[in-house]
C-alpha cells in the first residue's frame, strides 16, 4: 500500500470512529512515513509495518474513549515509566555536558586557527613559527574547528531528537490512542543535511591537506622534520 492510499485510508476511518484531532494524527503519521523514508524504507514496507488503517483508527475511537476504558495503565507500569524516565533524565544531563564541551572546543579551536592566520599571540601563548607555517597550519586548525562545529551541531539535534522520541514513548505506553514512534536519529531536512554534508567534507579537507602541507612548510622552514625542537617549543 502506497502512502497516500494509506492516510487517505487512516483518514476516512479516523472520521467513521469521530476521533478527535484528525488531521493532527494524518500529521503525524505522514511524519513518520518522511522520517522512514529518509532512512531506506519503501513506502510499502512502512504501510505493512504500521498494520491496517482500520484497526489502528480503531484505537481512536471517540465512543471507546467516553465508554470508561482503562486511563494510562496501571500503577506499576506508572511507577516504572517514573524510574526510566529518572535514569533517562541522568543520560540526557550527561549527554548535554557533552554536547558542551564540544561547542565549546569548537570555538576555541576555531579562535586558535584565527590567531594562528593572524599571527596574533596573546601573552605568548602560542609557540613562535614562522609567518607562512603559521599561516597553513592556521587554515587547517579552523578546518578542524569546522569538523567540532559540525559534529556539535549534530549532538545537539540528537539530543533533542532522543528527547522528543522518549516522551512520545512514555506517552504511548500510557496512551489508549497511541501514534506512531519517532526516530532516535536526527531529522533534517535534505537542504540541510546537503550543507552539513558539505561542510563536514570540506572541512575534513582542507584540514587533513592544510596540516600536511603545515608540516612541510615548518619543517622546511626549520630545516628539520623536528621543527618543534628547532624552535624550543617544548621548553
Amino acid at each position: 500500500m502506497k502512502k497516500n492510499e494509506f492516510l487517505a485510508q487512516l483518514k476516512n476511518e479516523l472520521k467513521k470512529n469521530n476521533a478527535a484531532e484528525t488531521e493532527d494524527i494524518i500529521l503525524e503519521y505522514e511524519q513518520h512515513f518522511a522520517f522512514k523514508m529518509a532512512d531506506g524504507y519503501s513506502e510499502e514496507e512502512i504501510a505493512a509495518k504500521l498494520g491496517e488503517p482500520k484497526a489502528i483508527a480503531a484505537q481512536f475511537d471517540s465512543a471507546k474513549d467516553e465508554g470508561g476504558k482503562a486511563a494510562g495503565g496501571g500503577f506499576f507500569l506508572k511507577l516504572g515509566l517514573g524510574f526510566a524516565a529518572v535514569f533517562e533524565a541522568l543520560f540526557y544531563i550527561l549527554f548535554l555536558a557533552w554536547d558542551i564541551v564540544l561547542a565549546a572546543a569548537a570555538i576555541a579551536i576555531f579562535v586558535l586557527g584565527g590567531c594562528l592566520v593572524t599571527t596574533l599571540n596573546i601573552s605568548a601563548l602560542i609557540p613562535y613559527m614562522p609567518f607562512l607555517g603559521s599561516l597553513v597550519f592556521g587554515i587547517s586548525v579552523l578546518g578542524l574547528a569546522g569538523i567540532f562545529g559540525v559534529a556539535s551541531v549534530y549532538c545537539f539535534a540528537f539530543l533533542r531528537q532522543m528527547i522528543k522520541a522518549s516522551v512520545r514513548w512514555h506517552k504511548n505506553m500510557v496512551s489508549a490512542s497511541p501514534l506512531p514512534p519517532l526516530p532516535c536519529n536526527p531529522q533534517f531536512d535534505p537542504k540541510t543535511r546537503r550543507r552539513m554534508r558539505t561542510v563536514l567534507l570540506g572541512a575534513l579537507a582542507v584540514f587533513g591537506v592544510f596540516f600536511v602541507l603545515g608540516f612541510v612548510v615548518l619543517a622546511l622552514q626549520a630545516g628539520a622534520l623536528g621543527f618543534w625542537h628547532h624552535w624550543n617549543w617544548f621548553v
